[in-house]
């Protein structure tokens, strides 16, 4: 035990001597789990890479000399600044990622494993100058054996390749997205770690996944009925007897359920280990109202020996969709609005970090969203987790966008990113929803209905418990493959008004009875530093003039006609952050898509935000729209007023001039007149006895 712990304490030090530092922390959590005798580290594996753009001959080699690379951390993107200015024009093609590291002699029994969060698109991988493996696709973690590559005892060179050239420039270019709406940055733009194990563990390298598999085969009120699936690998020569041991804890960290299974796994092979278990009253994942966590706990002894261990949340719940009643949540309606996401931060780009993640959240929670669909691939392991905790239910997806090809390649692909995106992310409970493909008629190309089909019956066969789901912008049978489905409309933006979308959805819901429909991307453009009082006209969505003004206008009607449809089964908004989409010159910034409803550095909501939070989120407020229209150039306008009061009474100057009532959160002024030079104006309402305002300072005149 004592020869462990100094192995692990060992090993900790000379790779923050390689740069590769998990910090204090990290190095007391890696000691305390050496002391328990899990069997497992996991070594944090993000700074100290050298890095530089270009296809260099020689990069993999040992002695390459790549003193005069950037030093960089992960996670890392090299778009994070040309990927968000405009003119499509960022780079894209090869670089490079080296790192040195030492492994100490005394873990040459050990098996290691590097694993990435991501890599867009292309990966290859050596290991003291020896090619290990390739991975291709942009958004999923993936990871590698590299024990029989390490020189145990010595400093070892790891370097990566990295590629996210264009299709425009590749004669049989297999990766999906082919194209899309936001930018394809390169980079290894997710945190890596180190994984060192015993040569008999629980599977590190199924698809990335935690090579645990928690299926919930009935769920009720009254009990749950779950299977355990652990794929244990056995990297020695001989056959190990092993017994693997798994309990469910429940939040206070008392046992629930036990199992214990005995089995043989032959040399240089893996085997699933299955066991059954039955909960009774089970304590229920009930979205935002509660979301109840347990913990499942596997362990892998020899004998008396423990191997490995690993741990994995249990959210039990059941749930559906109805095509006229929309979304229940164990047994009862559970309202589905939210957001849809990207990655993506301004100078940050795809690369941002689970500290940007967690104020993610908070603004979602803020909001009072209680769905978040994550558009368009697979996002970080922290934002699943985040959902978990706190309740969020969430559709995830693959990168099918806008077109495909006809390559066997290109569909193995594709079959490759959905048994990711499923297997890394089959424990978590907020996650309810598979999504297959979006808007997959943009582009021209081959009729996707078969690989839709296919992909379609390869989630459903990786798991049966949860819907599949698509997001469409077309009339096509495609929108009939799938479980439920989601409509991408712009009324009020690209097309027609906002007070369509109403129409629309009446008329889809009536000509397809029985087929549940939501909407999984509606919006407008909205620019904070361009304003114009209550736009009569809708703006072109192509040129440099989005006035914020618009997108609450266009917000407020087509929430309207949501909440009053109750066979919505959900809706998600586009976006919640504004986002780089280099090819796009519109509104204020060239190379940024501008519907969110906060800001590309996510640091300013705009007024859309405040209109979704005064409809969802019950906590008191008050907010004034128009605040940062500073300047204004008449000195007669309109004030209008958020509150979930009954009643807000407005002060210009310091002298009231009125109290109004409302019934849907909006309170006006009519022919509110400004002096000459800056005008204090605030907002007052009463909410359960406690007294709540905002206040802006409005200029006219020179």
């Amino acid at each position: 035990m004592k020869k462990l712990l100094v192995v692990i304490i060992f090993l900790f030090m000379t790779l923050s001597i390689a740069g590769a530092s998990p910090g204090a922390n990290g190095l007391s959590q890696a000691v305390q789990q050496g002391a328990e005798s899990t069997g497992r580290v996991d070594v944090p594996f993000n700074s100290g890479w050298k890095f530089t753009k270009g296809d260099i001959a020689g990069a993999s080699r040992i002695a390459f000399d790549d003193a005069g690379w950037e030093t960089v951390c992960l996670p890392h993107t090299w778009n994070n600044l040309d990927g968000q200015d405009g003119g499509n024009d960022y780079y894209r093609g090869p670089a490079w990622y080296r790192k040195s590291f030492y492994v100490p002699g005394e873990y040459s029994g050990k098996s290691v494993f590097i694993r990435f969060g991501a890599a867009g698109f292309v990966a290859h991988v050596y290991v003291n100058g020896r090619f290990v493996g390739e991975h291709t696709g942009g958004f999923a973690a993936f990871a590698f054996n590299i024990t029989g590559f390490l020189q145990f005892g010595s400093r070892n060179i790891i370097a990566v390749k990295v590629d996210n050239t264009s299709p425009d420039n590749s004669a049989d270019f297999r990766i999906a997205p082919i194209s899309a709406d936001f930018t394809m940055e390169g980079g290894l733009y997710r945190e890596a770690e180190l994984i060192v194990t015993n040569p008999v563990h629980i599977s590190a390298t199924d698809y990335a996944s935690p090579g645990i598999f928690i299926t919930q085969k009935k769920v009720t009120d009254e009990l749950a009925d779950i299977r355990l699936g652990t794929v244990i690998s056995n990297d020695s020569g001989t056959a190990a007897d092993v017994i693997v041991k798994s309990a469910v804890y429940d939040i206070e960290g008392n046992p629930v359920k036990e199992a214990e299974t005995k089995s043989s796994i032959d040399p240089f092979a893996s085997k699933q280990i299955s066991q059954e278990m039955t909960i009774g009253n089970p304590h229920l994942w009930d979205g935002r109202i509660d979301p109840y966590l347990y913990k499942v706990v596997v362990s892998v002894f020899r004998g008396t020996t423990l191997l490995d261990r690993e741990e994995q949340p249990l959210g039990l719940r059941y749930y559906r969709v109805d095509p006229d009643k929309g979304f229940f949540l164990n047994g009862k309606p559970y309202k589905l609005h939210g957001v849809a996401l990207h990655e993506d931060k301004k100078d940050e780009g795809r690369a941002i970090t689970n500290a940007d993640r967690r104020q993610e959240m908070k603004d979602i929670l803020d909001i009072g969203a209680t769905m978040i669909r994550m558009a368009h691939y697979q996002y970080g392991q922290e934002m699943y987790r985040l959902c978990d905790k706190c309740g969020i239910v969430v559709w995830t997806e693959i990168p099918l966008v806008n077109q495909i090809v006809a390559s066997k390649s290109f569909e193995e692909n594709a079959e490759q990113q959905l048994t990711e995106l499923i297997r890394q992310n089959y424990n978590h409970p907020s996650v309810l929803f598979w999504g297959i493909f979006n808007e997959i008629h943009n582009a021209k190309g081959p009729e996707p209905l078969s690989l839709v089909r296919m992909l379609n019956e390869l989630a459903r066969k990786e798991d049966p418990a949860r819907p599949t789901t698509a997001a469409s912008d077309d009339e096509d049978s495609t929108n009939f493959v799938t479980d439920v489905l989601g409509m991408n409309k712009y009324f009020g933006w690209y097309y027609g008004s906002a007070r369509d979308l109403g129409l629309y959805l009446d008329k889809w819901h009536k000509e397809n009875p029985g087929r549940a429909i939501g909407l999984s991307e509606y919006g407008a453009g909205g620019s904070i530093y361009q304003h114009e009082e209550f736009p009569a006209s809708k703006p072109r969505t192509d040129v440099p003039w989005h006035p914020e003004e618009y997108q609450t206008g266009f917000h407020e009607v087509s929430w309207k006609a949501i909440e009053s449809r109750p066979y919505i089964w959900f809706s998600t908004l586009w976006n919640m952050y504004d986002f780089a989409s280099d090819s796009r010159r519109e509104g204020f910034s060239a190379g940024v898509n501008d519907k969110g409803i906060v800001t590309q550095g996510h640091e300013t909501k705009k007024d859309a935000y405040y209109w979704y939070k005064v409809n969802w989120n019950p906590e008191p407020m008050v907010h004034i729209n128009s605040k940062m229209f500073t300047v204004r150039d008449t000195s007669v306008i309109t004030v209008e007023v958020y509150s979930n009061s009954a009643e807000v009474e407005l002060f210009v100057d310091g002298k009231s001039v009125g109290r109004r009532s409302s019934t849907d959160h909006r309170f006006f002024w009519n022919d509110i007149k400004l002096d000459a030079g800056c005008n204090y104006v605030r907002a007052v309402a009463s909410i359960g006895g406690k007294e709540y305002s905002d206040q802006c300072w409005w200029k006219y005149g020179k």
